[in-house]
């Protein structure tokens, strides 16, 4: 990672965060599934085969903030940073869980749905990504993919959430957003500390590995939804 390097703007690493943000917030808007859940017609098994490719990276989340502390801590470098990893991933624990909830909501056994619901390509890669480098030489490398999924989620989730229950025909979907309700929620001052962490960042190659894990995150979510939108989910 740290070998390629991605461009940087005037704006310096917020400014290129800001931007993969706003392209991925476009690109959401004309994605099929997203489409789907705004004008009522998703049905069941699409936004069953959403919530199980969702389940499968943010159960990754708390475990990778860890290893970004601890990676940062062997190295020996931004101490602080490494403590906010910490105390984020107790805030992400258990996230994971409120996707089960949603799936007990719509009359669905989670392990077994999921187990036939395994991640697709692009989270399979997103897993993988996030992974390396979290455990690489620059683990602040997560907060790029942080600062995407946060803002995508001030920006959209409650909006999606709100959309479903108002036009939706799924059976019992208010009771199957609390994901979303909770992070278009939780996220809004997330990305504030964000910004202000990442501004203090001053190593190019840091910098440079944020930038492309956050570009690498939006590709990967947007290739979710695709596949999303081209399989419905088998439901158990």
């Amino acid at each position: 990672m740290a070998e390629a390097a991605v461009a940087t703007s005037q704006g310096g690493v917020v400014g290129d965060l800001r931007n993969q943000l706003s392209l991925l917030v476009s690109g959401i808007d004309q994605e099929p599934t997203i489409e789907a859940f705004k004008n009522g017609s998703a049905d069941k098994s699409l936004y069953v085969a959403f919530l199980a490719q969702t389940r499968h990276y943010v159960a990754l989340t708390s475990p990778c903030l860890e290893a970004a502390g601890r990676r940062l801590k062997a190295l020996g470098e931004h101490p602080e940073l490494a403590d906010l990893f910490f105390q984020k991933a107790e805030e992400e624990s258990g996230h994971d869980i409120l996707v089960d909830d949603d799936l007990r909501s719509l009359g669905l056994d989670p392990e077994k749905t999921l187990a036939a619901n395994p991640p697709g390509e692009w989270i399979t890669a997103y897993n993988s990504w996030i992974t390396a480098a979290t455990n690489g030489r620059h683990p602040a490398a997560f907060l790029g993919s942080a600062y995407i999924l946060e803002g995508l989620a001030v920006e959209r989730a409650g909006k999606v959430a709100k959309a479903l229950v108002a036009s939706s025909s799924i059976p019992k979907i208010a009771d199957a957003v609390t994901f979303l309700d909770l992070h278009a929620e939780a996220d809004v001052g997330h990305v504030d500390d964000l910004e202000r962490i990442l501004a203090d960042l001053d190593d190019a190659t840091e910098r440079d590995a944020i930038v492309m894990t956050a570009a690498a995150t939006r590709g990967a979510y947007l290739g979710m939804l695709d596949e999303v939108a081209r399989s419905r989910a088998t439901a158990n």
